[in-house]
């Protein structure tokens, strides 16, 4: 793995860690924070239940006086002051809840309390005044104590802080696949921009050594105009090759980056397939190859002309090009469903079956099989071509029979 790939892989597993931690910890705040509140609230109601009781014993004149927990509700203490703050049930109780009271009597409106003790405990109070029978005011007051989840729930707690581990565990190993699944595509990349270079750095390389080699060999002693007129026409062909190398290595690399600009009208393939036939007999009368257009049916798509005609010039340029003196290409049209196919087809050398998968790869060339030097570039070219106009391009080839290359696009 390429070290800078796998530093992105690292850094994506961290990013997917990190992210889910802080989920994980801002969900269970959310939830402690709730269950906190609703347990507050609920022992506010607790205690307001608890002194309307005691309130309605008071009134009933069944009033316990020796003791002060209730005996139906568990760490529930409950007071009753008269009207001058004074413990009236039980006759003792704590002096910070007696001063609770006598701000309960001075109020009509129920009154809560938090209140911290000495020993560091946190205890709640909640008191509501009301008239007994004889008219005079009374003070129920009731207090528990306010103990934090952590001390209520400690397994509950651990329970929840394991679990929340163990999932960013499980998390640590899925985001370690899910990355390498993402960082795939950017391997293929990086591995496909090293085939790219290294093979261009190749390729280069070849055309440049002979326009050096011809030129040295040319200034080696003085020769005469038509020795000078040969080597420059060398030269000058080795030129050629090389700036159409160039070229479509720009071509693809700014195909790559988004940059080559698709300009879309509705045209006829058969129209632009025509055309790039007249073109390539030029190129087939050379080699004693003819170019035939067969049946041509009017197909109307969406597409950029000049890159069909391009597209077009490829393939047929492959066909004449490895297809022996005497044999023939055919060109034609025809609608295909809702799509428009094109056909090209050649009764020449064919290609190996092991090498059919690759002949659209960048660089790739079948030269032992076919006879011929290319960059290998140009098929590459066709089927992003292809690829930006949402067609597909398929190859049928026989080592010695020929090979047939079929477009399908979609029409207008």
């Amino acid at each position: 793995m390429n070290p800078s790939v796998g530093r992105i892989r690292l850094q994506l597993t961290a990013w997917y860690i990190a992210v889910f931690a802080v989920i994980i910890g801002a969900f269970g705040a959310a939830i402690y924070t709730v269950v906190d509140r609703q347990r507050d609230v609920g022992i506010e109601a607790s205690l307001e239940r608890t002194v309307d009781k005691r309130t309605r014993l008071v009134l009933a004149r069944r009033i316990p006086t020796d003791i002060a927990q209730d005996s139906l509700l568990y760490e529930r203490f409950v007071y009753v002051f008269d009207g001058q703050g004074e413990p009236f049930s039980p006759k003792q109780t704590l002096p910070w809840v007696q001063e609770f009271a006598r701000q309960v009597l001075q109020d009509s409106v129920p009154k809560t309390e938090l209140k911290r003790t000495p020993d560091g405990q946190v205890w709640v109070a909640y008191g509501k005044r009301f008239l007994g029978l004889s008219g005079r005011n009374w003070a129920a007051i009731a207090v528990a104590p306010n103990q934090a989840l952590g001390d209520l729930y400690p397994s509950i707690i651990r329970g929840f802080a394991l679990t929340a581990l163990v999932a960013l565990v499980l998390v640590g190993i899925g985001a370690a696949a899910l990355a390498g699944k993402s960082i795939r595509p950017i391997e293929r990349a990086f591995d496909q921009m090293r085939r790219f270079m290294a093979d261009a750095a190749h390729e280069l390389k070849t055309p440049v050594a002979v326009l050096r080699a011809r030129a040295d060999v040319g200034l080696q002693r003085t020769r005469t105009e038509t020795e000078y007129q040969e080597t420059l026409t060398g030269i000058a062909g080795e030129a050629k090759r090389l700036g159409n190398l160039v070229e479509n290595m720009l071509l693809l690399a700014r195909a790559d980056a988004g940059e080559w600009p698709v300009r879309r009208s509705r045209i006829f393939l058969d129209d632009v397939l025509l055309d790039a036939a007249s073109a390539a007999r030029a190129l087939g009368s050379g080699k004693g190859v003819d170019v035939e257009v067969g049946a041509l049916e009017e197909t109307p798509v969406n597409a950029d002309p000049e890159l069909l005609r391009q597209l077009f010039m490829i393939l047929l340029d492959n066909a004449v090009s490895f297809t022996p003196n005497g044999g023939s290409v055919t060109a034609s049209t025809q609608r295909n469903g809702a799509g428009c196919k094109v056909t090209i087809a050649d009764n020449g050398v064919g290609i190996p079956a092991a090498a059919q998968a690759h002949v659209f790869d960048r660089f790739f060339r079948v030269d032992s099989a076919r006879g011929r030097a290319g960059a290998g570039l140009g098929l590459a070219i066709a089927r992003w071509i292809v690829n930006e106009h949402n067609a597909e391009i398929s190859l049928h080839s026989e080592e010695g029979k020929g090979t047939v290359v079929t477009v399908v696009f979609p029409t207008a």
